[in-house]
């Protein structure tokens, strides 16, 4: 009984207080981290997907789904005219769950066929619709026990007593990314409209909080070697992460590690640790450069939590990642100008 009362009462706390999933593998879900860096992948589309299984102890664990596709469109001058994209999200809290549909529409700057910025800026905005809803069969309450257990029977409490197990709402994100030399600066605000999320009704507390990533990334790269660390910051309502690691990329070798810390809640609450492993594999051609590379990536990571609750209580996290790079248009590539190569960096060169 103790632990079905804790269950119901962590997901009322997520009702009460949404907030949104936290992928470990935020190179593998870029437009879910910021809408931003739509269009920005080394092939002209590009498919993502992540899932992650978090605390691994629950009875129920903690479910999360997100999958990507985003897509670029350049003149024949090689300006850009737009970057369109498409995200859907899916989660499952216990007796909650939520499914989001969005569609992303942005536009890039500094590339040109007649001169090589020595930046690259790209700004977005996003809108969907979200789809919530209660299921009930998940939830266990007082007069359905006795000294025995579990009796069975039906319960007589109606929480739901105008049928009102559904909550679907309009939802609305923006973001930019800019790189300047080995360095990429970006950020996001989802929720801009801080939609109402309540089964019950409107409160003080019910509205989806905005939720403000901040990311700064720098990248070195030895011919052999591309180190890649990155710090991000988030920010929903009473909630903050601030994640730092870096990704170990090898150039003529099919995998990618990566080593993480975060720390969330306040800042001082839910330590944890974390490993990532990619797997590159197949052929492709860059089209923005012309060089060769690998046509997708496969990655496995894992949460380990230091302390409150702890990894003995959560048993940590797991999160499996996809992403591919697909032509569209092999006409496309970077301007040469007569140092052969660009004088910026575009965004996935940093993931």
């Amino acid at each position: 009984m103790r632990y079905c009362i804790l269950f119901f009462l962590l997901a009322l706390q997520g009702s009460a207080h949404a907030q949104d999933a936290l992928f470990s593998q935020y190179y593998n879900t870029p437009l879910y981290m910021n809408p931003g860096l739509t269009g920005c992948g080394k092939s002209n589309m590009r498919l993502t997907a992540a899932g992650k299984m978090q605390w691994m102890n629950l009875n129920q664990p903690f479910k999360y789904f997100t999958g990507a596709a985003d897509i670029s469109f350049f003149d024949d001058y090689l300006r850009n005219i737009c970057n369109l994209g498409a995200i859907v999200n899916h989660s499952r809290r216990g007796a909650l769950q939520n499914t989001s549909l969005s569609g992303i529409v942005g536009r890039s700057f500094g590339t040109s066929g007649e001169s090589c910025s020595n930046w690259f800026l790209s700004i977005a905005l996003q809108a969907g619709y979200n789809f919530s809803n209660v299921g009930t069969n998940y939830l266990l309450f007082a007069d359905q026990l006795d000294q025995n257990g579990i009796t069975g029977n039906p319960s007589q409490v109606d929480l739901f007593n105008n049928g009102n197990t559904a909550r679907n709402y309009f939802d609305m994100s923006s973001g930019f990314v800019f790189t300047f030399g080995d360095f990429m600066l970006g950020g996001a605000v989802h929720h801009l409209n801080t939609p109402e999320i309540s089964f019950k009704g409107a409160s003080a507390n019910s509205k989806m909080p905005r939720k403000v990533t901040g990311h700064l990334s720098w990248v070195y790269d030895n011919g052999d070697l591309k180190i890649k660390p990155t710090v991000i910051g988030l920010a929903q309502g009473q909630s903050k992460a601030l994640i730092g690691g870096m990704l170990f990329d090898f150039n003529d070798f099919p995998i990618e590690l990566g080593l993480w810390y975060r720390n969330n809640m306040g800042l001082a609450y839910n330590n944890a640790f974390t490993i990532g492993f990619n797997w590159k594999f197949g052929n492709t051609r860059i089209v923005n450069t012309n060089r060769n590379d690998y046509l997708s990536k496969l990655g496995i990571s894992y949460d380990a939590e230091a302390r409150k609750p702890g990894i003995g209580t959560t048993h940590g996290s797991m999160e499996m990642g996809y992403q591919k790079n697909i032509i569209i248009n092999n006409d496309f590539k970077c301007p040469t100008a007569t140092s052969g190569q660009c004088g910026y960096r575009f965004p996935w060169e940093f993931f």
